[in-house]
């Protein structure tokens, strides 16, 4: 019985996992054509992934960044925390920072919102 809800669960991961992936390709694929907006950066730095205090800093190897704006569509304000469709991973800190430049906090960027759903952006199409 517990090998049965073993492969349940298993199943269930698979098919979220799934889904997730099904929903980022869709916004790979629609975001070029969504409208742009003006909206301003709040957040906007590397992040270590499986961080671990104890570890130092330099021997971390997993980084994603991590961003966060604010933007208006039709009177309605938005954040949104995507920089593009697919999350990527970087191996090095610096590697994260230069993707970061051209998002620094308090900076205006061009926000790119799914016109059906606003709430649904991104701040590098494609």
């Amino acid at each position: 019985m517990s090998d049965d809800l073993g492969k349940i669960l298993l199943l269930a991961i698979v098919l979220i996992a799934g889904f997730f992936a099904w929903r980022a390709w869709e916004v790979k694929q629609a975001s070029p054509r969504w409208p742009s907006v003006e909206g301003v950066m709040l957040t906007s730095q590397p992040r270590a992934l499986h961080d671990n205090p104890a570890e130092p800093e330099g021997a971390k190897h997993d980084w994603v960044s991590e961003v966060r704006y604010a933007y208006t569509v039709n009177g309605v304000s938005y954040t949104g925390d995507r920089l593009q469709a697919f999350g990527r991973r970087y191996m090095t800190k610096e590697e994260v920072l230069q993707e970061l430049t051209p998002f620094p906090v308090g900076a205006n960027v061009k926000v790119y919102h799914d016109p059906a759903k606003p709430g649904n952006s991104v701040l590098i199409p494609g």
